[in-house]
């Protein structure tokens, strides 16, 4: 093929002129800018019910290990006691 015979020389052909796709002009970006997220302070009866059950649990399982019960001799006397190593657990009784 002669490149002396191209497209341009060809007078049946029409010309569009075509604006590039990925041009710097035309090209958007990708992601959009990220948001901060701030915290927001929640309240209400659910909230309150959820702290207040939280301390109580906390507040039990912080304190069971001074709670005394006493089992008789040789026993342990401690109220809620898991004793791996015999594999048993007292609870009370």
């Amino acid at each position: 093929m002669d490149t002396a015979d191209t497209t341009a020389e060809k007078p049946d052909v029409e010309r569009l002129e075509a604006e590039p796709v990925n041009s710097p002009k035309v090209r958007q970006p990708l992601y959009a800018a990220r948001k901060k997220v701030f915290p927001k302070r929640a309240s209400g009866q659910f909230r309150q019910f959820k702290w207040l059950i939280m301390a109580i649990t906390l507040g039990i399982y912080y304190l069971t290990p001074w709670l005394r019960w006493d089992r008789g001799p040789h026993a342990p006397d401690q109220a809620i006691l898991l004793d791996m190593a015999n594999r048993r657990f007292y609870f009370f009784f």
